[in-house]
């Protein structure tokens, strides 16, 4: 019991991520009737593997004994209803063969390689931007942080000093995350203009809102903006479907910034041309990104 403790306090992260993806491809109805919801899936499956009397030995010969156990739902809907049921035939059938434990493949080595990455990128904005916008992207970003149980550099808290209300506050967690990626992912190699962009919004200016540099800003040039935005968006969908579905953190990235709050704080209204489709493209960002290359082709 403790060293599967011990399991779930070092991994969380990763196997709600791994529960997580396995759900996006599993019969809803089913796991509403053995959870009781999708939502609560992967809190109730962990309780299931921390039971006092769950032994991975004795595990059947077909199951993983990895971290790709978690994706195991047809496995786990069996445990959790002792059988009652059934998870055999539709279009959700999860066959328990040797292709499903290619997944094997350590997240771990993923998550590894980015954290670096992860830490050096936030000190780097940490120069460009408010203080407040630093806060609110650990906000945003927390239970990321917690999960990676990060060095105290990125996960020491950091106080907001302009007190907002919840609308705002979304807005500027949205705000921080999405300049974040836009670092992150190096985006400005790939648009030919960025510097009126970046001149506002990675100048640091006054600590608070609009958490913008605060340069003398005329309505061309907040046209232009606007448009730099519109194809920032643009890179960040194509960018997306090229990240593979196991790459778990930068997935996580891009589902804080997954929402029609980026237009609203960028004031892209809808009565601009194409708004209906840059919403479709954030939402798209909270879902495999093997997906969007399906729809596509």
């Amino acid at each position: 019991m403790i060293g599967r403790q011990n399991y779930v306090d070092e991994n969380r992260l990763v196997i709600v991520l791994v529960i997580e993806q396995a759900l996006e491809d599993f019969d809803e109805k089913t796991i509403s009737i053995a959870f009781g919801h999708q939502d609560t899936a992967a809190d109730k499956i962990i309780d299931l593997f921390l039971r006092s009397h769950f032994c991975v030995s004795q595990l059947p010969t077909a199951i993983p004994k990895d971290i790709t156990l978690f994706s195991q739902l047809a496995f786990w809907v069996r445990y959790k209803t002792a059988g009652k049921v059934s998870v055999g035939n539709g279009s959700y059938k999860q066959d328990l063969d040797d292709s499903i434990y290619e997944q094997s493949i350590s997240n771990n080595v993923c998550m590894d390689s980015h954290v670096p990455k992860l830490a050096r990128n936030l000190k780097k904005l940490n120069q460009q931007v408010a203080p407040d916008l630093i806060g609110y992207w650990l906000q945003a970003n927390k239970k990321l942080l917690n999960e990676l149980a990060l060095s105290d550099d990125l996960s020491q808290v950091v106080e907001i000093e302009n007190e907002v209300s919840a609308p705002q506050t979304t807005r500027y967690k949205v705000d921080a995350s999405f300049r974040y990626l836009y670092q992150f992912l190096n985006i400005a190699e790939h648009l030919d203009t960025v510097a009126l962009y970046e001149n506002k919004y990675f100048v640091k200016g006054l600590n608070r809102p609009q958490y913008v540099s605060g340069y003398s800003e005329t309505h061309q040039t907040k046209h232009q903006v606007r448009q730099t935005i519109k194809h920032i968006i643009n890179r960040f969908h194509e960018t997306f479907s090229d990240v593979d579905d196991k790459d778990f953190l930068t997935r996580a990235l891009f589902k804080t910034i997954a929402k029609k709050a980026v237009l609203d704080v960028y004031e892209i209204n809808k009565n601009e041309p194409n708004y209906s489709d840059y919403a479709h493209k954030l939402l798209q960002l909270k879902n495999k990104p093997s997906t969007i290359l399906e729809q596509v082709s």
